[in-house]
């Protein structure tokens, strides 16, 4: 029996692993108003990012395959609008896309603030959200950090480099550490 479960552990693993690869070069926008895309969104989102980013940030072969809502009913008049996904044609189109996004935190269509982040499978976005209290913690104190794939936390301080696996590790580290500065100390 334990050898069937370590079988389908590692299916699932396995299938978790293709779907997530199958999205390597998706995005997704959260906050676009609906509709404000039109009838053809890859050309929208495509004049939008050149717009936004500038053409020499982009490949001259930039392109978008595919552009679509959340396959859900449209929301009801007031609730926030569904996620966009798009698939870019080029990694490193997506790559430089991410970053300008880093770059340029006020990006608004329609009024409405737009956030570009990856898309992962349901369950790794899960294990990624279980990091989020901690990495207000860490924005609070100016502590650099960043998320590596699958869920794994990088804290870079003083120079030192330390990963996580849980959020619980990263916390207990955290409390740990001593973020007086050297004229705070010289006041005591």
């Amino acid at each position: 029996m334990a050898k069937v479960i370590h079988n389908i552990t590692l299916l699932i693993d396995k299938t978790e692993d293709l779907e997530n690869r199958s999205r390597r070069n998706n995005l997704r926008l959260v906050g676009v108003p609906e509709k404000a895309e039109g009838p053809d969104a890859p050309v929208f989102f495509e004049t939008w990012f050149r717009d936004k980013f500038g053409a020499s940030s982009l490949s001259s072969i930039f392109a978008i395959e595919r552009a679509h809502r959340v396959p859900f009913r449209p929301p009801p008049p007031g609730a926030p609008p569904r996620p966009v996904l798009l698939s870019i044609l080029h990694f490193r189109d997506r790559d430089a896309i991410m970053h300008k996004a880093r770059d340029h935190p006020d990006l608004f269509i329609e009024g409405s603030k737009i956030s570009i982040f990856p898309d992962f499978s349901a369950t790794v976005q899960r294990r990624r959200a279980r990091f989020l209290d901690i990495k207000r913690r860490l924005r609070s104190k100016n502590v650099q950090y960043s998320m590596l794939y699958p869920a794994k936390l990088r804290i870079v301080l003083g120079g030192k480099t330390q990963f996580f696996d849980t959020p619980e590790d990263a916390v207990s580290w955290l409390d740990q550490q001593d973020f007086r500065s050297p004229v705070d100390e010289d006041r005591g």
